[in-house]
């Protein structure tokens, strides 16, 4: 499990100059640390004996569901005369290192809640190169360990629910006290990022916090509080990116300038994907591509950038089957949380990071609609996490179940009935 939880810790870290650096190529291929650290966890993970108390293997849906929306880009760009992607096809690779590394390896409740700690851990400490990178070194709008704010605001973003289920549900003081102060800082760090889609990803998971809690004032309360600390001490030129958000007009500031911009981009990729709705114009042809499909973006954009929406990118490269293929990705996750929620007998913890796993990734899809998010590996390590919580869930509640006591059984211990979580 070292090699797992070193291979979390390098997600954040792809850009960092040396946890991110290109060590060598095999063929086409560059080999970085975490591709190393993937390798051997692969090795490891086929040769590890699997622990006495793991739940089943879990099926292979969301695996089948990512070979096909993988292989079907490159294949579709391949055959499309483009050159081989060799970044892109790198960057897959190494989502199927992580799913496949995380349906054997996660195994037991143990190693999933291990995980999660993890997590929390790892992106609170990625976030502080926001708060260095703004307060310290004094920078307009600090990028983060991933050199891009907006990335980075979508990784904390997912992180929130997972350190707020640590405050509840670990058994150990401390623990909830680590999911008490790194909430907060990841919350914070959402807003010192200046990302306005990870902001309206955190409000509308506030607003699903707010529906599915038994104490709905206490949270107004806090919420309330949160929001006026943020806009007190946050970065003042937060206000000013959401007042000049921009559709039409004549543009005149950055950040109506960034708002025009982006719905030419997804103008442009719409009209890629009419044009070629099977394969798409190819992997990484969407910048190459975009001004000749929308030339009223030359006047707006002095480069060409990518599409900053995830499914119009998606679309617009790989063809509408690859994105039907991602939105059917996210979709079996959503509903696989949601499975595992409302699994009969489930422990009260799990059903409550089950509902942390559903306000996470519908945080990440409200995201994705303002950033092209799809190679993001946070993202794939919260889709790899999903199959095995459904597995554990299931397991956990069938050995509580044979655990009861028989009717008329003298000597059996009362079962004790906990107060079920609220799912709304």
């Amino acid at each position: 499990m070292i090699l797992y939880y070193l291979f979390l810790f390098l997600v954040p870290f792809q850009e960092h100059p040396i946890l991110g650096a290109q060590l060598f190529h095999v063929g086409p291929f560059p080999i970085t640390p975490i591709k190393v650290v993937g390798i051997l966890l692969v090795a490891a993970t086929i040769l590890a004996p699997r622990p006495r108390d793991a739940a089943p293997r879990p099926g292979a849906g969301i695996l089948l569901l990512f070979a096909a929306f993988a292989l079907f880009q490159v294949l579709g760009t391949t055959l499309s005369s483009l050159s081989f992607p060799t970044t892109d096809a790198s960057t897959l690779l190494s989502f199927a290192i992580l799913l496949f590394a995380t349906s054997i390896l996660i195994s037991t409740q143990n190693r999933l809640q291990n995980t999660i700690r993890v997590i929390v851990l790892v992106e609170t400490f990625a976030s502080t190169w926001l708060y260095k990178q703004y307060y310290i070194y004094h920078w307009p709008r600090p990028l983060g360990p991933s050199a891009d704010p907006n990335y980075e605001a979508l990784s904390l973003v997912m992180t929130v629910p997972l350190a707020i289920w640590l405050t509840s549900y670990e058994d150990r003081n401390l623990w909830k006290w680590v999911g008490r102060i790194c909430a907060p800082i990841l919350a914070f760090a959402v807003f010192v990022s200046q990302s306005r889609g990870g902001l309206l990803a955190l409000i509308i998971m506030a607003f699903l916090a707010w529906i599915n809690s038994q104490h709905k004032m206490r949270l107004v309360v806090g919420f309330t509080v949160a929001v006026a600390v943020m806009f007190a001490i946050g970065p003042g030129q937060m206000i000013k990116r959401i007042q000049q958000i921009q559709f039409q007009g004549q543009a005149e500031t950055g950040a109506e300038v960034s708002t025009r911009a982006r719905v030419e981009l997804a103008r442009a990729g719409v009209l890629m994907m009419e044009a070629h709705p099977v394969f798409g114009v190819g992997l990484g042809q969407f910048q190459p591509s975009e001004f000749h499909y929308n030339p009223l973006l030359i006047s707006l954009e002095a480069h060409p950038h990518i599409a900053h929406n995830t499914y119009v990118q998606l679309g617009a490269e790989g063809g509408i089957l690859t994105l039907a293929l991602y939105l059917a990705i996210l979709g079996v996750t959503l509903v696989t949380c949601r499975r595992a929620q409302k699994t009969p007998g489930v422990s009260d913890e799990t059903a409550a990071l089950a509902l942390a796993f559903q306000v996470g990734l519908i945080g990440i899809m409200v995201a994705e609609f303002f950033l092209t998010a799809q190679y993001i590996k946070e993202v794939w390590v919260f889709i790899s996490l999903t199959p095995n919580l459904y597995t554990i869930a299931t397991h956990a509640a069938a050995k509580s179940k044979k655990t009861v006591p028989a009717a008329g059984n003298e000597t059996a211990k009362p079962v004790i009935l906990m107060p079920r979580l609220r799912t709304g």
